[in-house]
């Protein structure tokens, strides 16, 4: 299934009708199991469902050290992704915490709930000049979003330049899509910068969290919550993230001006 469809519209512009041709975002339903178990149902573009997956599983609290994943597979008739762990029981202990996004498009968040604890701010420092850089060539490379402005975009930095950059119908499933690829690829996450077009609310925060990941950039603002749990977790947010300009909420140590 493409990512994308060219559909025929009638376009208004400026008092002028006219039929043209438009490029419009495909979805689609990602199911997740464990053990023939429906762990949460995803709606996403039909594109990496395998990172989107890994990503999810590491966001809520599921896959972690203890716990890693193993192996997937996907059912591309039943839209099912059947998840396998290095222990597999552990849907019968976890206690959910679940979220349902507002107009995201990415179902039903759940997160493990337990006890989380504070980040440390290790050797994670960014110069203002590279924020800027770096938010040009996240804008530069969303292609998607610039053909049919219907998606999210989400990047994975190592500070010095976007290594890995996604794109989803749900700002959530971008975030897990590009922490799903350097999971998969054995990289480490604890000194990466999430870069996002949409919103930071708690939710994306706490996947940074579960993540190990210390510094979020977004083109967007930040919620009341989002910045409390920030803060109290040792995560530098950074929003409104324009070219030259931007906003520091929280931990703003870690930039150097």
């Amino acid at each position: 299934m493409e990512i994308s469809s060219k559909l025929s519209i009638i376009r208004y512009r400026n008092g002028i009708r006219s039929e043209t041709i438009d490029d419009v975002v495909n979805e689609t339903e990602l199911k997740l199991a464990i053990n023939h178990k429906e762990l949460s149902s995803l709606v996403c573009l039909p594109d990496h469902l395998e990172e989107l997956t890994a990503g999810f599983l590491i966001t809520s609290g599921i896959a972690n050290e203890k716990n890693g994943l193993k192996g997937l597979n996907y059912d591309q008739e039943k839209k099912i992704m059947h998840i396998e762990l290095t222990d597999n029981s552990v849907m019968k202990d976890l206690i959910f915490s679940k979220m349902k996004p507002v107009g995201c498009g990415a179902g039903t968040l759940l997160f493990v709930k337990d006890k989380m604890k504070p980040l440390t701010a290790g050797e994670l420092r960014i110069r203002k000049e590279k924020i800027s850089e770096m938010i040009n060539e996240f804008n530069r490379s969303s292609e998607l979003f610039l053909l049919t402005g219907g998606v999210h975009s989400a990047a994975i930095s190592d500070n010095e330049s976007i290594i890995v950059m996604r794109e989803d119908i749900g700002r959530h499933n971008a975030i897990d899509k590009v922490i799903g690829n350097i999971y998969l690829a054995k990289g480490t996450l604890n000194d990466k910068i999430i870069l996002t077009s949409g919103r930071i609310s708690s939710e994306i925060v706490l996947k940074a969290i579960y993540a190990g990941i210390g510094m979020i950039i977004s083109r967007s603002a930040p919620t009341s919550r989002a910045i409390e749990i920030a803060e109290d977790n040792g995560i530098t947010l950074i929003g409104f993230a324009r070219s030259t300009n931007f906003n520091v909420y929280t931990h703003q140590e870690r930039v150097i001006f």
